[in-house]
């Protein structure tokens, strides 16, 4: 009973030293809550007054969904979560700064571990008193605007239990930072080195992977922190916010929950420790146990040293020499810096030069093996018996989605559909691309792969192949050929059920823009999917589509088919729909065609060591990338239109429409130097899109005919 009676004793005296952090964690858990929540809710009711929702319901899901916002998942929360725990440890344990406290505090006949526990579950009373009163209050509001539910307060309640365990992390955090330093500002140093330190140290390591390696991707792969609670936070806070249901919430949650208790329970169990061995000589001293020292100045300068360095890399224009110099320079005046604080002497400046030489020679060591890829990184290819399989995507933006319609990434869609087990071809194109140089292909492209391991291991690279290259089109159709790597790139090889949902689907071959029955979408996949079989690199790099499909689907997504002249099943249920005709276009059904000729080679770069009569169209862009002085000028533009069908016949055999390209079909195969406009006749019977003028097309690269350069030529027609 006496214990019981001191402990409580000693739990309203230390309440009474902190009031003022009831007073502040109260005020800013209810700003944070109740008035966040008052803002969300206002918003809300302004925007139903001014017809923002199309019914009632809709304005109530809104105010509900306003509710979890600012009650449960709230993305600015943890920077006050943050914030209370570094203000309610602290204070808690602030006696531990001054020797005249720690020597009154351990004259009085109390328990050291009693005065640790009340400490602490007072500051937890603290936290949790401030958090439920305001979550209640807040509640209440919600109740009387009619902005909660079951449901909603279900979320409520899980969104407490994500913020109590992020909390408790923090806040153990700063107690251990407390127990091994000596005043409150290295307590700050070393408690945001603690929370932050695992995110830099990734932040450095991937900065230098796409600083010195060549086939680093994160395309498929990232390297996440494993332990940085902000990291887990912030990470899945949106998803959070849009979880359908609670249920969906409550999957996210309760990992990251188990996680943060048990990491939460360590870092207790280490500061309690300290606490124990913590000498009381150490009030006032920058680091409260003197082996520490050398440790956290070592762990601390590694990240100085190579981060200002890479700055100076960044800023420098990847000088290799001067990232070296700097980041050594760096980590030696860290060195310095850190040991005039731990004694606030200025003499102190070449203590401990041991400690000062490894943190200087690990900076070395990490900038070395980096540079001369000391681990291998770039040379890696698994072994074919290493693998299981593979996926990868090679230069293409497609568009995926989900069940519900959701965007979705092409990294996502392709891991989780595509399975290539003839895995040779791709690491032979791996193995040439570590043989070849990057500048000396004619036309490069970059491969994401996705390397699954039998181990269970994934592992992301990246490597360049050359499209124009004849020695790659063998490996290129070995993998683009194959059904898994199509049902990885292309949606339609395995969702049905979105086409059987389709709201319209059009054709177009660059002029004609028809309409096919919706009712047909899974006949019209059907033949679409035999023709499929055939499609390979050689067909895709080799031809242009003649048309595609465009098929609508529910909540704006819409699905883009291309359509080769190979493609019999598909032609031929497009014939049977009155639906398709030629890319090119017959001369009896046009008005004119207007050709504007913008004489790209023209254009000069006009200071610099360029040529002074003129470049060509690539030339500049690439001039324009290092020269901010390149110039364009109206004056060599020059137009004109043809009007006789003798003139379309030849003109339409040469020419492409502008919006119609393939992903791998480089746009350099058409000619950027021309816009071509067709204006077709009134009475045609040809079915161009009536909503449009005219049409605008392209000449193949090198193909416009000879009339029309002489006619758009400088000063023809009296330009």
């Amino acid at each position: 009973m006496t214990s019981r009676n001191s402990f409580w004793a000693s739990s309203k005296e230390n309440h009474r030293r902190r009031i003022w952090v009831w007073i502040v964690s109260i005020m800013v858990q209810l700003m944070s809550y109740v008035g966040m929540l008052t803002v969300y809710l206002s918003r809300i009711r302004l925007s139903y007054s001014d017809g923002a929702y199309r019914t009632y319901e809709e304005y109530i899901s809104a105010l509900c969904q306003g509710t979890k916002d600012a009650l449960a998942f709230q993305d600015n929360l943890a920077v006050v979560l943050g914030g209370l725990s570094v203000m309610i440890g602290m204070h808690g344990f602030s006696y531990l700064y001054d020797k005249r406290k720690v020597d009154m505090y351990h004259s009085v006949p109390v328990n050291k571990n009693k005065r640790f526990a009340v400490v602490y579950v007072n500051g937890l009373i603290i936290y949790l008193t401030s958090t439920l009163v305001s979550i209640l209050l807040g509640v209440i509001v919600a109740w009387l605007q009619h902005a909660m539910d079951a449901e909603v307060l279900a979320v409520v309640g899980l969104g407490f239990l994500w913020n109590l365990l992020f909390f408790l992390v923090i806040y153990h955090t700063v107690i251990l930072a407390v127990m091994v330093t000596g005043n409150r500002f290295i307590t700050l140093c070393v408690a945001g080195g603690l929370v932050v330190y695992e995110s830099g140290a990734y932040f450095l390591v991937n900065a230098m992977q796409y600083a010195f390696f060549e086939t680093v991707s994160g395309f498929y792969v990232t390297h996440n922190p494993k332990l940085s609670v902000f990291n887990d936070y912030f990470s899945n806070i949106w998803q959070l916010k849009m979880a359908e249901d609670v249920q969906s919430a409550a999957r996210i949650v309760l990992p990251y929950c188990g996680k943060w208790f048990i990491l939460a329970l360590v870092i207790l169990a280490v500061a309690w420790v300290c606490y124990g061995r913590r000498p009381s000589e150490a009030a006032g001293k920058a680091i409260a146990f003197s082996k520490l020292e050398p440790v956290f100045k070592v762990i601390a300068v590694i990240p100085i040293g190579i981060g200002l360095g890479m700055w100076v890399h960044s800023a420098a224009y990847g000088s290799m020499a001067l990232t070296a110099v700097s980041m050594i320079g760096s980590g030696v005046i860290a060195c310095g810096f850190i040991e005039v604080i731990y004694d606030f002497d200025i003499k102190s400046l070449f203590k401990h030069l041991v400690s000062s030489g490894v943190a200087v020679a690990a900076i070395a060591v990490i900038f070395l093996a980096f540079k001369f890829d000391l681990t291998g990184y770039d040379k890696y290819i698994p072994d074919v018996d290493e693998l299981d399989s593979i996926a990868l995507s090679v230069d293409y933006y497609g568009q995926f989605w989900d069940e519900n319609f959701q965007y979705v990434g092409n990294a996502e869609f392709s891991e989780e559909h595509m399975f290539l087990k003839d895995v040779e071809p791709v690491l032979a194109l791996a193995a040439k691309s570590q043989k070849e140089q990057a500048e000396d292909m004619d036309d490069r492209r970059i491969v994401n792969v996705l390397y699954r391991l039998k181990s269970g291991r994934r592992v992301g690279r990246r490597f360049n192949v050359d499209f124009s290259n004849p020695a790659n089109e063998e490996l290129m159709n070995r993998i683009v050929g194959t059904r898994e790597y199509k049902e990885g790139t292309y949606q339609i090889m395995t969702d049905e059920a979105s086409y059987a949902q389709a709201l319209g689907i059009t054709y177009n071959n660059g002029a004609t823009n028809l309409a096919i029955p919706v009712e047909d979408a899974l006949k019209l996949r059907e033949a679409y999917l035999k023709d499929m079989e055939e499609l390979d690199f050689s067909l895709i790099t080799g031809k242009r589509p003649c048309g595609q499909i465009k098929v609508k689907l529910p909540i704006w997504v819409n699905d883009s088919l291309d359509v080769y002249d190979s493609f019999e099943n598909t032609i031929a249920y497009l014939q049977s729909k009155e639906a398709f005709y030629p890319v090119e276009l017959n001369p009896e059904d046009i008005a004119d065609i207007t050709v504007t000729n913008y004489h790209n080679e023209l254009n000069e770069v006009i200071s610099g060591d360029v040529s002074e009569t003129g470049m060509a169209y690539v030339d500049t862009r690439e001039a324009m990338a290092v020269n901010a002085d390149y110039s364009y000028s109206d004056e060599h533009i020059v137009t004109k239109t043809f009007l006789e069908e003798e003139e379309f016949a030849q003109i339409t055999k040469v020419i492409y429409p502008a919006y119609m390209s393939s992903d791998w079909n480089d746009h350099r195969e058409l000619d950027d130097n021309y816009d071509i406009y067709i204006t077709f006749k009134k009475d045609t019977s040809y079915p161009y899109d009536r909503s449009n003028f005219g049409v605008y097309y392209k000449f193949y690269t090198g193909q416009a005919p000879a009339f029309v350069v002489e006619g758009t030529a400088l000063g023809a027609d009296g330009q």
